[in-house]
This record gives structure tokens, C-alpha cells and sequence, in this order.
């Protein structure tokens, strides 16, 4: 596969530059086939047309992190740039899932590479333009333009909103005409809005770096990543000399889903994590997994939310890891079992307001003692403990403490609910190196005793002698 700088380098190149993409990234996390020739061709170290006339196996990346790759070795035809010689040697993954290039023996090609900073040799994949001769018709026309073309650039994009109606055979996404838009370089400043295709592009540009600005259209909806909604939007990009760049705003519908938990006393609960997953009632939603946590006043919002049917509540969403709570699983709008819980049905751009959350009472909290040893009965001082809890047979929460210097540890669980409890030593690995799955006794019981298996690697490892 493709060595990990490399890999990282194209992911990042994509996700900036071609931001609009990204839900169509091929496994390997690029955009299949690369960019618009005017950028790819600016971007690469290397351009060349070449006949494939040898192929072996190399491995690349450093010490423990080497990697299985394929040398391609090329007759140079016509070197575009960043090339001189006879013959040029490029690397690319194997195949399927790491991003290489299916080169076939005796066939012609133009490539587009870039040159690794560590092993400084060029690689080439399925992120770039890379492509047979006979396919690359409009490549050829661009490279071929560029001796008497002016010395500025463009940018193009699109802005779009998703597509939630989308079947196959039809776009994901839906263009959104006459959004308002500003590019911003040093000397300029340009007001554009994007067409009934929802494209936008502007040329003449002197290279250097732009802000390419969109103010978000009513009804639509984007949030940063302190996750509050913007009225703006902006990408930064540089133009090159004779070259383009791509660009592009994906926006949601402002659907959103709103309200507040109370307790049994009918008092606001603040600070509380809350979970939206998608309903039985409509497996086409049936991934959709949305959370949000309540503010001081006990209010919450759940934002940019597809449409379709939802249970909402806590602690819905399996190996959540949120914190021990003393309440359980509760479904809106106020019931603990999933047969009985209220579905909410969203529609998009709807925004469902006032939805109340009414929490059981608060469950009585208790303490259980427990230690741990070693098989042979020497303590086990300092190692994980590992709660989980379970809940309409999945797991629903857990949470984890260490053992004190005599193997020692104080569980706070909550009356009626049920918990499992496993030991791990710090360091090991593998699930042989883990005790049993003890369910957590009620009340009043006797210490939990949790047992180690030794194994050699836990020895030396966790403190304990051979």
C-alpha cells in the first residue's frame, strides 16, 4: 500500500482542496481519478506520457512500517515535467483498497506523480489523474495550451446541499443556485453567485493565496467545530500561474430537533448526554446516530439531522462510554423499554421544538469492594478495572478505575441495574490476559474476587516476578 506520508499528504490534499467530495471518497480516502487537469497539473512534481515495460515488487516506508508496492518501471514517450531520461521508475500500491494504479504491461499512460519528501521517489495512484493515453484527450489539450496561455489562474466550484431523497443511479447531492459568494486575494475582491447548476468561476486571477467566502443560503445550515451554526462559510486556497483550483461548499438542510429533561421532581437535568439513533420503523435510517448534552437549564438541540424516524433518549448508543449515571436507559418521552419508546419523525428542514424528556427517579447509588489476584494468589496491584453495563442485552455504558497498590478497588454502581466487572493488567495483551466477566452483586454482598491468568506476557510487564 502506499507508504503513509504519501497517503496522508493525498487525504489532506483532497479533503482541503476538494472539500465537496469528500462523501464520495473512494475506499482508500481520495477522490477517484484526481483533479480538474489545470490543478493536477500544477500540483504534481511529475507529468509524463510513458509505455509500462516492467513491473516488480518494492518495499518502502521505514524501520517496522515497510510496506509491499510495485515499481512501474516506464519508456519516457514525452516528459511534461518534472522528468528527463529514457526511463522513469514510479511507485504505486498493489491494488483494491491502498490506492495504486492497475498498470497494465506494454500500455501507454500519462502520470501524474508526486515526490515523497522522505524516500524523494515519485508515487502515483488512483488519487491522481493518472490515466491511459488514449483517455486523456482533454489533459493533453490543457498541457498543450499552456506555452501561450496568460500567466493567471481560476477558480471553479459548486455549492450543493445533500441529497436525501438520492436513489441510485441519480446525484447525492442537489445544487443550490444564487448563493452569494465572495473571492478575496490581495488585489481582489470579487462578488459572484453560483448558477442554476450551482457552479461558480472566476478567471483572470494572479497567482497567490485567495478566500473564497459563501454566505449561507435561508434554510440551509453549517456548523464549526465548536459545533455552533456560522452565517459564513470560507476556504482558503492558492492560485498558480496557468492553473486552477477547486473548490466547493456542502451545506444541510437546517433541520433540527430540540427541548429539555426533566427529573421525576419535574427539575431541568443539565449536563446530561443524549442519543438519536435511527428507529426500527425505518431501516433506511437505521445508521443514523445523532448526540447532544443538555445545558445548565436542562435543554438540548440535536443539529443538521436527516430526515427519517428516531428514538431519542439516554444512553441508547451501545459502548457509548459516557459515565456511570444513576438513571436507566429511557427513551422518550419517558419510558425505559425500547417496545414502549415514542418515535420522532423528521421531516427535512422541519425544526421539532419543546420535546420533553421526563427521567425515572434517580437510582439509589451503593459501593462494592472487590481485589484482585494472580492465579497462584499474589496480588495485582495497580491494574484496569473494566465495568460495563448492559442493558435490553447490549451494552450500554462502561466506565473504568485502577486497582490500588494492594490490588484493591471500590465500585459506585446504582441499585437495579446490571453490571459486569473484568480486570486487565496495564500493558498486556490479547484476551487471555484478562479475568473472568463477574457480574456486579447487589447490595451488601461479599468482596468481588477477580482472578489473572499469568501468562508470560503479563510477567516483568506488570511488575511481577518469573
Amino acid at each position: 500500500m502506499l507508504n503513509k506520508p504519501y497517503l496522508l499528504f493525498l487525504t489532506a490534499l483532497v479533503f482541503i482542496s476538494l472539500p465537496i467530495f469528500t462523501e464520495e471518497a473512494h475506499a482508500c480516502s481520495c477522490m477517484f481519478g484526481g483533479m480538474q487537469p489545470c490543478q493536477e497539473y500544477s500540483e504534481a512534481d511529475a507529468v509524463f506520457a510513458g509505455t509500462v515495460v516492467g513491473n516488480s515488487e518494492v518495499m518502502t516506508g521505514e524501520g517496522n512500517n515497510k510496506y509491499a508496492q510495485r515499481l512501474v518501471r516506464f519508456s519516457l514517450e514525452q516528459g511534461f515535467r518534472g522528468v528527463e531520461g529514457s526511463f522513469v521508475e514510479v511507485i504505486t500500491g498493489q491494488g483494491d483498497s491502498d490506492c495504486g494504479y492497475g498498470f497494465k504491461q506494454g500500455r501507454q499512460y500519462l502520470v501524474y506523480a508526486r515526490r515523497n519528501a522522505q524516500d524523494k521517489r515519485l508515487y502515483t495512484g488512483i488519487c491522481l489523474r493518472t490515466r491511459p493515453l488514449a483517455e486523456a484527450a482533454a489533459d493533453l489539450a490543457f498541457i498543450r495550451s499552456l506555452a501561450t496561455a496568460e500567466p493567471t489562474g481560476i477558480i471553479f466550484g459548486e455549492v450543493s446541499k445533500r441529497n436525501y431523497e438520492w436513489k441510485e443511479g441519480e446525484d447525492w447531492r442537489k445544487s443550490i443556485a444564487g448563493a452569494e459568494l465572495m473571492i478575496e486575494g490581495e488585489a481582489t475582491r470579487q462578488e459572484l453567485k453560483s448558477d442554476a447548476q450551482g457552479a461558480f468561476r472566476l478567471e483572470g486571477l494572479a497567482p497567490g493565496a485567495y478566500k473564497v467566502k459563501l454566505k449561507i443560503p435561508p434554510g440551509l445550515a453549517q456548523i464549526n467545530s465548536k459545533n455552533e451554526f456560522v452565517e459564513t462559510v470560507e476556504h482558503e486556497v492558492k492560485v498558480a500561474a496557468r492553473g486552477c483550483v477547486q473548490t466547493g461548499f456542502l451545506l444541510n438542510s437546517d433541520t433540527r430537533v430540540s427541548g429539555y429533561v426533566i427529573d421525576a421532581s419535574a427539575r431541568p437535568v443539565a449536563n446530561l448526554k443524549l442519543d438519536m439513533r435511527g428507529a426500527p420503523s425505518d431501516p433506511k435510517n437505521i445508521n443514523n446516530f445523532r448526540s447532544a448534552q443538555t445545558d445548565a437549564e436542562g435543554r438540548f438541540e440535536f443539529k443538521l439531522v436527516p430526515p427519517g424516524d428516531y428514538l431519542l433518549g439516554l444512553r441508547l448508543l451501545s459502548s457509548s462510554g459516557y459515565e456511570l449515571l444513576p438513571y436507566p436507559r429511557t427513551y422518550y418521552p419517558g419510558v425505559t423499554t425500547k417496545a414502549q419508546a415514542g418515535v420522532v419523525s423528521v421531516k427535512e428542514g422541519e425544526q421539532l421544538r419543546d420535546l420533553e424528556l421526563r427521567l425515572p427517579p434517580r437510582l439509589a447509588e451503593y459501593s462494592v469492594d472487590g481485589f484482585v489476584v494472580w492465579e497462584d494468589g499474589r496480588p495485582a496491584p495497580g491494574v484496569s478495572i473494566y465495568v460495563s453495563l448492559q442493558e435490553e442485552g447490549e451494552l450500554s455504558s462502561h466506565a473504568s478505575i485502577r486497582a490500588d497498590e494492594r490490588g484493591q478497588f471500590t465500585l459506585k454502581v446504582y441499585e437495579g441495574l446490571s453490571y459486569t466487572v473484568s480486570a486487565y493488567p496495564q500493558g498486556a495483551t490479547g484476551a487471555a490476559s484478562q479475568s473472568k466477566w463477574m457480574e456486579v452483586p447487589p447490595p451488601g454482598a461479599q468482596p468481588i474476587k477477580l482472578v489473572l491468568p499469568i501468562i508470560k506476557s503479563n510477567k516483568a510487564k506488570n511488575g511481577r516476578p518469573e
